[in-house]
C-alpha cells in the first residue's frame, strides 16, 4: 500500500505543479540524488529511509509512468502527466538505485537468487532508458530509433512484476496484481486501438492511389 500512497501523492502534486517540476527540474534531480544516497547510508537511524531502500517511492513512481502510457491521450489527466512524464522517469530510476544496489550487494552472498537476478536485470534495461531520458542525449538520435528503444522499458514492467511476485508476502502480491491488471488491460486496449486506426488509415491510402 506504500507504493500506491506514492503513486497517488505524486500524482496529485504531478497534476497540479506540474509547470513548477519541470522548471525545477534540475534541482529535483539533485535533491533526489542526495536522498537516495543518504537513505542507503541511513537506513536505519531514519526510518522513513526504509520507503527508498525498499524501492516504494521509486515503484510509485514507475507505477505513474506506466499508467501515464495507458491512458487516453486526450483525457485532462493524461495531458498533465505526460508534461512531466521526463521528470518523473528520472526521478523514478533515481529514487530506485538504492534499492537495485541493496540486491547487488546481497547478491555477492548468494548468487543462486534467481528473484535478485530477475530485479537487477530490470535495473539493467532502466539505465539506457534513463539515460536517454536527458534531451541532451535524447537528441543524439531519430524519433524513431529514440521510441524503440524505450520500448524496451516493456520488459522492465513485466521483469519488475515477476521480480515483485517471487519477494512479496501474500498481501504485497495481492496489491500488486490488482494494480498491474488494469494497466495491462488498458494499455492492451490502446495498442489494439492504435492498430485498428493504423490499418484503417493505410486502407484509405491505398484508396487514394
Amino acid at each position: 500500500m506504500k507504493v500506491v500512497l506514492v503513486a497517488v501523492v505524486f500524482t496529485v502534486l504531478g497534476f497540479y505543479f506540474g509547470k513548477e517540476i519541470r522548471k525545477h527540474s534540475a534541482l529535483l534531480y539533485i535533491l533526489a540524488v542526495i536522498v537516495s544516497i543518504g537513505s542507503f547510508f541511513f537506513v536505519d537511524q531514519i526510518k522513513i529511509m526504509e520507503m527508498f531502500v525498499h524501492g516504494y517511492v521509486g515503484l510509485g513512481f514507475l507505477f505513474i509512468i506506466m499508467f501515464t502510457g495507458a491512458l487516453k491521450k486526450k483525457s485532462i489527466l493524461s495531458k498533465k502527466l505526460v508534461s512531466i512524464r521526463k521528470e518523473y522517469s528520472i526521478l523514478g530510476f533515481i529514487f530506485i538505485i538504492p534499492h537495485a544496489t541493496n540486491y547487488v550487494i546481497e547478491l555477492f552472498s548468494d548468487f543462486t537468487q534467481i528473484e535478485y537476478w530477475i530485479g537487477i536485470i530490470a535495473f539493467a534495461i532502466m539505465i539506457p532508458l534513463f539515460v536517454t531520458s536527458f534531451s541532451k542525449f535524447r537528441n543524439l538520435f531519430k524519433y524513431p530509433a529514440w521510441k524503440k528503444l524505450h520500448r524496451w522499458s516493456y520488459l522492465a514492467y513485466i521483469l519488475i512484476f515477476i521480480h515483485i511476485i517471487l519477494v512479496a508476502e501474500l498481501r504485497g502480491v495481492i496489491v500488486y496484481t490488482v494494480i498491474f491488471t488494469p494497466y495491462l488491460v488498458m494499455k492492451l486496449l490502446k495498442e489494439h486501438k492504435l492498430y485498428i486506426a493504423k490499418k484503417e488509415k493505410e486502407a484509405v491510402k491505398k484508396l487514394n492511389i
